[in-house]
């Protein structure tokens, strides 16, 4: 069957990014949904890696996004024990990589996405939380809360890592987990630190209680935002939420017990400076899983969600992009094919992006301090072993696979 009409259930990165791809590029009339009345902020600075990059200027949104952000040529890693670089993790490669990476602000990418949308007359209706669907032999039908029917040849689930769609219609049992790790981050002007920085662009302060984030987030280096990534209890939100009164009081002396007082001096005066901190617990969903029936198929974090964010946007750009180029090539073939020829090129990649990060990611946990000590004499061979591993990983491109 030829696909003209695509559901999309999710107005956020991944659902507006999936609309512009299949608008401008495959000429699909797209309709989104999003349960929120307005666009998110939620989600503070994420890094764009370069092949991010090369995905947003595909769909012809990068030159409107560029001036926004600062270029990070490396993200430097410092032991907050010693205060000494223990390496750099590389993006500068221009020839292999086209782009360097970008850390701008995730509502500024989200914001650039709907500008470029609406130049092609798609705008994302809010407030509409969907109810029900009903598959049939040659269409999907899709129900809201308020009543209202649409039908469409493709639903698309772009709803984030608590997906209605999945949970509703797709797997019910496969469930967001905790990843026992929170971040806690701001921002602050960058005039009137009183101490120098030990970094250019983006740097990550790595300690026995975990990571502690700084990176310039626009094109003059006068925002700086902070991330403070540390083990906790589930705290029980699902998107994030700024902290008020004694709250943010006592999340500012546990990340001044964390990273304070260590041999980075310039992290106690960052931490005092940020006005309100955000707490955003970290989920993540069991690998594997299904992404699609008969009419329905999951796209971004809706499929697999994975820590660290930044990365897990550029995994939902990659999707946008294979996935168009697969319903361009196949557009004659009933849906399940289609469905069934993007898995069989998205889910190995997939995997191993999460096997990866979840690695990772535990580094953020409470180390001990002898452990501490011996990640820190490895740590320069991790990150020689990482920068020859993701040379490979920032020149890979979706539009360079045979469908």
């Amino acid at each position: 069957m030829t696909i003209t009409r695509i559901i999309i259930i999710g107005g956020g990165i991944a659902g507006v990014a999936s609309a512009l791809a299949l608008t401008r590029l495959n000429k699909i009339s797209c309709s989104i949904y999003e349960i929120r009345l307005e666009p998110s902020t939620i989600g503070g600075a994420i890094n764009l890696t370069p092949n991010a990059l090369r995905y947003l200027e595909h769909l012809g949104v990068l030159a409107r996004l560029l001036p926004k952000g600062c270029e990070v040529r490396h993200i430097d890693v410092i032991s907050q024990r010693t205060g000494q670089k223990l390496g750099a993790v590389n993006f500068d490669n221009l020839p292999k990589f086209k782009h360097r990476a970008l850390r701008v602000l995730r509502a500024d990418l989200l914001q650039a996405l709907l500008e470029s949308l609406e130049e092609e007359g798609v705008e994302v209706q809010y407030g509409r939380r969907i109810e029900s669907t009903r598959e049939l032999a040659d269409r999907i039908e899709a129900t809201f809360e308020d009543g209202t029917r649409v039908d469409g040849d493709v639903l698309l689930g772009c709803d984030g890592i608590h997906s209605s769609v999945r949970m509703k219609f797709v797997q019910a049992d496969r469930k967001p987990i905790y990843s026992g790790i929170a971040v806690a981050y701001g921002l602050l002007d960058a005039a009137g630190l009183s101490e120098r920085l030990q970094f250019n662009e983006t740097a990550v302060h790595s300690g026995r209680f975990g990571s502690f984030l700084t990176s310039y987030c626009d094109a003059e280096k006068s925002r700086l935002y902070v991330g403070a990534v540390m083990e906790t209890k589930d705290v029980g939100s699902r998107e994030g939420w700024a902290l008020k009164g004694k709250d943010q009081e006592v999340t500012k002396n546990e990340i001044l017990r964390r990273f304070g007082g260590s041999s980075v001096p310039y992290i106690e005066g960052m931490v005092k400076k940020v006005d309100s901190f955000i707490l955003y617990p970290v989920y993540k969903l069991p690998p594997g899983g299904q992404w699609t029936t008969k009419h329905i198929i999951l796209l971004g974090d809706a499929a697999h969600a994975m820590p660290p964010q930044g990365e897990s946007v550029g995994l939902a750009l990659e999707d946008v992009v294979l996935f168009s180029r697969v319903v361009s090539q196949h557009e004659t073939k009933p849906t399940t094919q289609i469905f069934a020829d993007y898995e069989k090129l998205r889910k190995p990649r997939i995997d191993a992006a999460f096997k990866e990060a979840n690695f990772r990611w535990e580094t953020a946990k409470d180390r001990g301090w002898l452990m501490t000590v011996l990640l820190e004499w490895m740590t320069w061979i991790f990150i020689k072993w990482m920068n020859i591993s993701k040379e490979k990983d920032f020149a890979f491109d979706v539009r360079d696979i045979k469908i």
